[in-house]
């Protein structure tokens, strides 16, 4: 990357206070200058209103809100604050004020803009000195999951530009500055609109830069993580041969909302009951001889979510941020996807998130694999709360309110997508040869959910229709497994 792509600018000697940049550089000021001041637009910048139900896009004006205009003032002779009056710059932290769109949502985050400042740092573009401010409104937190992914790129702690122009004592202990106290006067601030574009769309890489981050710490918790599951009734199998599952379960607030799996406990019970021809045979060559399914809440404890993806094989969910998690899996890691009556990825936008992110040209042969449920039988779903109420304040677009409907997963579908894993293996060769044969991407009757030529991230030509699911199969055990792969999984990371 040879020029500056996302509109970066520097402040010279500056005090930040209560989101205001106050410039004291001599070069720009109007007492000593015809400079201008440099300005970052993130006037443009949209986000979809917080709130304990997910994004705001549910509501008709909760959704595409503007960010206000950063404010850059220069100093004067009235200033309120002792700091700023007798102002004494800092060269120990340089904060990075960082925007983009929609940072109230982790999948947009990762999309937009965590998943390129990896590859920035790793490329050299910052170090892991400085201290990162994400951007969101004046007075709103910054969402946790932002904080954590951000905290693998830096041994300060990430704040918002509230936290940071906060006014507080002086001796205020902060992890936000090299200083170890609060400090609002710098001698360089940078600010950057991060904006979508080809750079980087390296969605893997960035889960596997959080994971080699966080190990020592989550390995430190593996006793308490196995005591939560211990009180939950949950063993967390380590033989190689189980075939492990995490369904994406929702929080209260969530599950109200709607995106839930209806029938998620019959199906963890028939998953880890099944035998017979429901399980892998043993012509396939594949290890797995059984499954073990449970479920979790994702984003009450990161660490232990990252540990939990280190440790199985697949994850299951409704469309949604929770299936990022899938970045975190050890190579050849796989999601399946479900979706809703009325929301498949051929009528909407949800092709964008989770198979994008799993099927990104920037990342061949694919480091982990997508499969997908599409619901065509409608009685399968059930409204969700916005599209059961339907206030006039409540989103009119059929999209919205079929991407929050709930869904009971039929067996069959399910029952295909775990032998469609298990026959994968964590092997490229053989999930692409259930990808161009239309396998991997399924309805609930077993149909397929896409013609030849509609997988946007594969190559059209080697697009097919399937004649049945068992001809794939047999199509797909030609290749041989990736040992290395299957050795890699069935090792703990301590």
């Amino acid at each position: 990357m040879t020029k500056d792509r996302y509109q970066c600018v520097t402040w010279k000697k500056v005090c930040i206070d209560q989101n205001v940049i106050v410039s004291y550089d001599e070069e720009v000021h109007p007492k000593t200058s015809m400079g201008t001041l440099p300005y970052l637009n993130v006037s443009e910048i949209m986000y979809n209103l917080p709130s304990k139900y997910g994004i705001g896009d549910r509501y008709r004006k909760g959704s595409a809100l503007r960010f206000p205009a950063l404010y850059v003032r220069p100093s004067n002779d009235l200033e309120e604050e002792e700091e700023l009056q007798n102002p004494v710059f800092s060269s120990c932290t340089l904060p990075m004020l960082m925007y983009a769109h929609y940072p109230f949502n982790a999948a947009e985050t990762w999309r937009y803009i965590f998943e390129k400042l990896v590859s920035l740092q790793q490329l050299g573009f910052f170090n892991r000195h400085v201290t990162l401010v994400p951007g969101v409104p004046p007075g709103t937190k910054v969402p946790s999951y932002t904080k954590f992914w951000y905290g693998s790129l830096t041994d300060k702690a990430v704040v918002s530009l509230s936290e940071l122009s906060a006014r507080k004592p002086k001796d205020t202990p902060s992890n936000a500055t090299g200083e170890g106290r609060h400090v609002r006067c710098f001698e360089r601030v940078i600010g950057c609109r991060i904006r979508y574009d080809r750079f980087g769309l390296k969605f893997y890489n960035a889960g596997q830069y959080v994971a080699k981050h966080y190990q020592p710490q989550y390995l430190a918790l593996v006793p308490t993580f196995q005591q939560r599951l211990a009180a939950k009734g949950i063993t967390l199998p380590t033989d190689p041969s189980v075939l492990k599952m995490v369904f994406i379960s929702r929080n209260e607030h969530q599950s109200a909302v709607g995106r839930t799996i209806l029938n998620e406990k019959e199906l963890i019970d028939r998953c880890n009951t099944a035998t017979g021809a429901d399980v892998p045979p043993a012509s396939w060559g594949v290890p797995y001889k059984s499954y073990f399914c449970m479920a979790h809440v994702f984003g009450e404890d990161q660490l232990m979510d990252v540990w939990l993806m280190r440790r199985v094989d697949a994850i299951l969910g409704m469309h949604g941020a929770g299936l990022t998690n899938l970045m975190f899996m050890k190579p050849g890691g796989s999601a399946v996807e479900v979706r809703p009556f009325g929301f498949s990825g051929r009528e909407s936008w949800a092709n964008r998130y989770a198979r994008f992110k799993a099927s990104s040209p920037a990342e061949q042969p694919f480091p982990a694999f997508w499969f997908g449920i599409d619901t065509f039988n409608e009685s399968l779903s059930e409204p969700g709360m916005f599209e059961k109420e339907d206030k006039p304040h409540f989103s009119k677009f059929r999209v919205i309110k079929a991407r929050d409907r709930h869904v009971r997963i039929t067996w069959p579908s399910f029952r295909t997508q775990l032998l469609n894993i298990a026959l994968s293996a964590r092997t490229n060769e053989r999930y692409m040869s259930l990808r161009y044969g239309g396998a991997f991407y399924i309805t609930d009757t077993l149909e397929q959910a896409e013609g030849p030529g509609q997988d946007p991230y594969v190559k059209k030509d080697l697009q097919r229709n399937f004649t049945s699911i068992q001809a794939e199969w047999d199509a797909a055990i030609r290749f041989p497994i990736n040992l290395g792969n299957l050795d890699l999984a069935a090792k703990t990371d301590d």
